[in-house]
Formats: C-alpha cells, structure tokens, sequence
C-alpha cells in the first residue's frame, strides 16, 4: 500500500477522534447540568417501567444513574471485540456511544426508552457471542434470552421484535454446528425457552391477549393511512361508521395518540371487535385511495425520522417535513439550558454527515489494506461472522423502524428507535478500529 493511503487513513481517523471527542464534551456538559432537572415528558403507563416510577419517584436522580449505567455496560460489552485489551480506548467509543444526543435526553428522562436501548444493544453483543462459538453458546444464547425477556417485560411490542436477532441467528447455527447436532439443539432450546416466557409474561397484560392479529393491523392501518385526514374523510365513510365515530372523529384527529386512546376504544365499544376491524379496513382503504401520494410522503419521512433523526431533525426544525413529536422531543429538551443545547443538537446533527464523510473513506482504505494484508489499523475484522452479524442488526433495526413507521401517522418519535441512532454513532467508531 502506497504511503499516502496510510497517511490519508490516519488522518481520517484523526478527523473522527477530535470530532468524536467534541461531541462528547458537549454532551457530558449537557449531562452535568441537567441531571438535576425532570423533563417534561408524560409518564409512561404500559409495561414495569411504572413500577420503577413508583421505586425511585422521590428522586428519579437515582433511576438516571442506573439508566447511565445500562448505557455503558451495553457499550462496554458492544465494543470489547474493536477496541482491544486497552480500558482506556473502550471509555472513549462508550462515551462516543453515550452524549449521541437523542440517546442522552432518553438516559436522563423518566421513559422507558433508555432500558430499551440498551438491551437491544446488549442483545446484539450476546448474539454476537453465540455465533462466535468458544463452548459458550448456550450461555450467551441465554443471556440473549434474558435481553429479549427484558425488552417484553419493559415495552409490549417486543415481545415478538426482541426474539428477530435469535431467530435471524438459526440459519447461522445450522450453518456453524451442522456438525454438532448437540449443540444447535441447546441454542434453540434456549431461544425457545425465553420465548415462551417472553410470551406467557405478554398474555398476563391486561387486554394485549384479547385482541386479535387483524383487529391490530387494521387499526394500525387505519391510524397510518387516515390520520391527519380523518374528520375531512369521514364523510366518506358507511352510514353504521360515521354513525358509531361521529362523537370521537373530532377528538382523534386532533392528535396521533387519540387514534389508540380514543377512537378505537370507542369504535369496539360500539361495534365490537370483529365488526370494527372491518371498519378499521374501509378506513385505511378510504384515505389510501384518497390521499396515495400524501401518505407516501408521510412514510417516507417517518421512516427517516426513526432511521436516521440526526439528519431529518434540522428539516423538521424549520418547518419542513410534516406532523411528527420530534419538534416536541426538542422543546423539552431545549427548555432548562437553551443554548448548551442548541450548540449540542446542531454540532450533533452537523457530525453526522462529517463522520460518515470520514468514515466511509476511511473504512474503504482499512478494507483495501486487509485485502492487501498491510497491517493497518482496523483493517482487519475482529470477530468471526462479523458480516453475517452485520446484517443481522441490519436487518432487525430496519424491521424496528419500519414497525414503528407503520404504527400511526404523525408520530415519528425518534425516541422509540435511540438503539438505531447509536448504530449509526458505533459504524464510525467501528472505523477507528483497535488503534493498533
């Protein structure tokens, strides 16, 4: 390899250390000063979360300090294989992974978002571990397990999107113990087990086993399809519809949370549950053929504000965009120490696409030398399957974004998918390799 390309990549990676480092000073300085302040955020009501509430609601200080705790410990375990043995060097990428902006306002905010943040991303490591073999899949198979338990206990929906990295893990272990049948019986087994648990402790919630799979989708169709337009497209709708949602249409279209929390309570009230997902179906159907290309527009953009808030947010700040509570995320945010935060955001938002700028180059550069089997720092892939695994956080974090895309309109809170944001902060740090 030339000299130059060494030199280029050195200073790419240079590059994404100062501003990595930046970052984390302005984000330890937001820390400090608002750790002390309660954001104004509704309090959660699904889930044990509550119960956490109820524990340390005198001084929600204390649940911040473990909800800090949980982000590092997820971050130590998900980068032990790129850092190497030096402590040092796994501190910096952890609180690289930690001031990401959107994930430090869920750290110090009484929301369940945090926990879910970092089991995802301990979850993933776990995987990681199980693939990797070494006489230990069993046992990191299990501490899998107890992430997605975790994750079902905490927020309902994951009760079947915390099992998708240990399913997507199956094909890999028929793949790595097709010569030990023992082996792969003991990893499905305990998948499986957790599984079941996961969704014996899911039938105990009130009301979640009642309702059926197409009364869910279909009331997530209407609320993705019809909502801003619901009272304009009433009008529209069967005589025994408009008759049954005539007192509550107003109400639901004022806000995305009233479509869950008012119409279709009322909606089953009044029809019943078989009647009403058929109704919830002439809705969607309804506003699909009346506004196809609005619709679009509105799931493309909040696909973009789950995927990637750090690029959408500035867009949505100055009044593009459409309905989402992203605005509302930062308002609260923003109220206890207005200019920290606003020079944290904007240098936040602006670092996202310099170090992607950086990182791309860089990472491109480190493959070339490992190809070449030049030793150059991160040029070479610290743990076996590390592609497979790729895309398996991949695939399940474009699955996470899309279900919560399809959910409602006009929510796109980015707060429900901080595990993707810190995705993205960890494939630049990635680049930066074992620093050899």
């Amino acid at each position: 390899m030339k000299k130059w390309t060494v030199w280029l990549c050195g200073l790419l990676r240079c590059f994404l250390f100062i501003g990595f480092s930046v970052r984390i000073v302005l984000g330890l300085a937001w820390l400090c000063l608002n750790f002390m302040e309660v954001q104004a955020f509704a309090p959660e009501t699904k889930g044990v979360y509550p119960l956490f509430l109820q524990i340390f609601g005198g001084v929600p200080q204390v649940l911040y300090l473990f909800q800090l705790a949980a982000a590092c410990i997820s971050g130590f375990l998900f980068f032990k294989p790129y850092c190497g043995p030096g402590i040092g060097k796994r501190v910096w990428a952890v609180l690289a992974f930690l001031t990401f902006p959107m994930a430090m306002q869920c750290h110090l905010a009484l929301l369940p978002y945090s926990f879910v943040s970092s089991l995802i991303l301990s979850e993933l490591s776990f995987c990681r571990e199980a693939f990797a073999g070494k006489g230990k899949e069993a046992a990191a198979t299990a501490k899998a397990g107890a992430c997605w338990l975790g994750l079902s206990l905490l927020l309902p929906e994951y009760v079947w999107l915390g099992g998708i990295p240990l399913l997507l893990a199956v094909p890999a272990w028929i793949v790595r113990f097709r010569g030990n049948f023992r082996r792969l019986c003991g990893c499905i087994l305990v998948a499986a087990a957790f599984g079941g648990m996961a969704a014996g402790l899911h039938s105990l919630e009130p009301g979640e086993a009642l309702r059926e799979p197409e009364n869910v989708f279909w009331a997530a169709m209407a609320g993705r399809m019809a909502w801003p337009k619901l009272y304009e497209d009433h009008d529209k709708w069967s005589f025994e519809l408009r008759e049954a949602a005539e007192d509550v249409v107003l109400e639901a279209g004022s806000s995305p949370d009233n479509m869950e929390r008012v119409f279709q309570p009322a909606l089953e009230a009044a029809l019943g549950q078989e009647t009403a997902t058929q109704y919830y179906r002439e809705i969607a159907e309804t506003a699909w053929r009346i506004h196809k290309g609005q619709i679009v527009k509105q799931i493309a953009w909040d696909l973009a504000t789950y995927a990637a808030p750090s690029a959408v947010l500035p867009l949505q700040l100055s009044g593009r965009g459409y309905e989402s509570y992203s605005g509302r995320n930062y308002e609260v945010m923003f109220l206890n120490h207005p200019r920290l935060t606003k020079r944290y955001v904007d240098y936040s938002c602006w670092w996202f696409f310099a170090a992607a700028g950086a990182a791309l180059p860089a990472a491109f550069l480190q493959r070339a030398a490992g190809a070449k089997g030049k030793k150059v720092p991160g040029g070479r892939a610290p743990w076996r399957g590390s592609l497979f695994f790729m895309a398996a956080a991949a695939a399940w974090m474009g699955l996470l974004v899309c279900y919560y895309t399809m959910r409602g309109a006009g929510i796109g809170d980015y707060k429900c998918t901080v595990a993707v944001s810190c995705l993205w902060t960890a494939a630049a740090v990635r680049v930066m390799g074992r620093w050899e």
